[in-house]
């Protein structure tokens, strides 16, 4: 397996380093790996009897460096334990995107990560919900991230966040003695207590025994002697709809789902689940082929046309899957029409836009807003920004952002349907009258009255000074794009269901509330070329 392992910069500059098989000298491996380097390259480079095994993940890369003396290494396994230690860092450090500054700032969690997570090379397990009983070393975080999270925070609903507090006061892990041990530490002084307490009568470690039974077992992803005073499982449904459409030409480039069967699993013991979906009931030849679950579905019962596990304790995905839509399935949003307008003799031009739903008509969409590209137009026309522009939309508001030549049409909730429900939007800006102009300059510099006083600010000015530096570039793709930006509370765009959810624990038979929710969102890229 690894001989060692890096976490670099986006200027291949080492930030963590960890030596598994007591390489004489990790900076020279660093220095070569940063000579052969090139973005363009495959994720596997080999120089002077090494290979080199990356994934890039934000901005940051994860590299195994891996000899070639070493004939028993699993490419594809190194490459599975890299992005998983990505998602592992994520999980721990509570955020959604690494930084250098979040990997500096906890590089002991991070050792103490690789330590738990992989022994001379071998992958030994990369599950948060059980490292989350043996690694509590505080987390280090940048004032900025802790302000963003109390903001998040203060933004969630009072009543689930004390839902939630209950939930995890009424845990408690089936490890008595290092439980016991933990919650001394924090109440008295660390340094007076004893390293007793993680001792039983015959001396043994209680808290590595903790760790190598739990890996060991069948069931290596969940611990014995979990407990809930509310015995609940949350399962949510999100599917991300990816849409490219050239507007001109009428022709699709890309309509995919991108589907995840989100878990939260807040029951005691070892309980078992079944989950039918309509898909496997169905046999969808699709969705089985791209479909990746999780370790703790078991894979003979997806020939029994349901899921059978034992979940995770917490938050885990259950499901992974990619589906194609058919060329001639229309978007959940549509964009029926775009024009633009130009009156020459009015000097006036306008953008007209009209979006159309294409879904059940019980449903509705929440955050809806459409973001209409203004650059080319500010190309082809001299518009004049002295004069304000003027905007009507059948519902929601406009918004007009001068510096990303944009404007931002907020819809909010819009009814489903199959193409009768519409909402239009329509734009008029000014075009530039030199000989208007030039009368006035004229009866100003005849007058002896002073310019009269205008109110508000002067938007040619401020555009010509955020643009001064853009007249030579030219129009990228992207400011060609109605891109939009949408959920659908409720609904499914694949049609998936989950036709029932069973919870059985036979040792203690107890009562559990299961719940199930869908929703749909827009993908990054949900956009109509024009």
């Amino acid at each position: 397996m690894s001989s060692c392992i890096y976490i670099l910069d986006e200027n291949l500059e080492p930030l963590i380093s960890k030596n598994i098989k007591s390489i004489p000298n990790l900076r020279y491996i660093a220095q070569l790996f940063k000579r052969v380097y090139e973005p363009a390259s495959p994720p596997i480079t080999t120089s002077l009897n090494w290979h080199f095994i990356r994934i890039k993940r934000d901005s940051l890369i994860f590299l195994s460096a891996v000899h070639t003396s070493d004939y028993d290494c699993d490419i594809m396994c190194v490459i599975s334990f890299l992005d998983q230690f990505h998602l592992l860092l994520k999980k721990f450090l509570e955020t959604p995107v690494l930084d250098r500054n979040m990997i500096l700032d906890n590089v002991l969690l991070i050792m103490e990560l690789f330590e738990e997570t992989i022994d001379f090379g071998i992958v030994q397990s990369t599950e948060s919900s059980i490292l989350k009983d043996y690694v509590r070393i505080k987390i280090n975080m940048p004032d900025s991230t802790i302000i963003n999270q109390l903001r998040d925070a203060s933004a969630k609903d009072s009543e689930e966040s004390d839902n939630e507090a209950k939930k995890k006061s009424k845990r408690v892990s089936g490890m008595p003695d290092l439980y016991k041990y933990l919650q001394i530490s924090k109440s008295t002084n660390e340094k007076k207590t004893s390293t007793k307490d993680t001792f039983d009568e015959e001396g043994v470690d209680t808290y590595n025994s903790f760790i190598a039974n739990t890996t060991v077992m069948p069931i290596s992803w969940r611990t014995k002697g979990i407990h809930y005073g509310k015995n609940e499982f949350f399962l949510d449904v999100i599917e991300r709809v990816q849409y490219f459409m050239d507007f001109e030409q009428g022709i699709i480039r890309t309509n995919l789902i991108h589907g995840q069967i989100f878990c939260k699993s807040y029951l005691s013991g070892m309980p078992k689940l079944k989950i039918a979906i309509n898909k496997l009931l169905k046999r969808d030849a699709q969705f089985i082929s791209n479909s990746k679950f999780h370790q703790c579905v078991s894979l003979e019962s997806l020939n029994e046309k349901e899921i059978q596990f034992i979940p995770p304790d917490g938050d885990f995905v259950l499901c992974k899957y990619e589906l194609k839509r058919h060329v001639n399935d229309p978007p959940m949003l549509k964009l029926s029409s775009y024009e633009v307008k130009a009156k020459i003799k009015k000097y006036k031009v306008q953008i007209l836009v009209t979006i159309e739903t294409h879904f059940k008509g019980q449903n509705s969409t929440s955050g809806l807003s459409v973001k209409v590209p203004l650059s080319q137009i500010f190309k082809d026309y001299e518009i004049d920004l002295r004069k304000p522009a003027r905007f009507k939309s059948s519902t929601g508001n406009v918004l007009f952002n001068l510096s990303e030549d944009f404007l931002l049409w907020e819809v909010g909730a819009m009814k489903g349907g199959h193409g009768e429900t519409k909402l239009s939007m329509t734009a008029e800006f000014a075009l530039f009258n030199k000989e208007e102009y030039e009368k006035e300059v004229e009866e100003l510099r005849n007058s002896m009255n002073p310019p009269p006083i205008r109110e508000g600010p002067k938007l040619e000015e401020l555009y010509k000074q955020i643009h001064e530096d853009d007249v030579s570039k030219t129009i990228s793709l992207a400011s060609n794009l109605v891109t939009m930006r949408f959920e659908v509370p409720y609904c499914t765009c694949s049609g998936l269901k989950v036709e029932y959810l069973k919870i059985e624990e036979e040792q203690l038979q107890y009562q559990s509330f299961p719940w199930v929710r869908y929703k749909t969102v827009s993908d990054e890229e949900y956009a109509y070329l024009v």
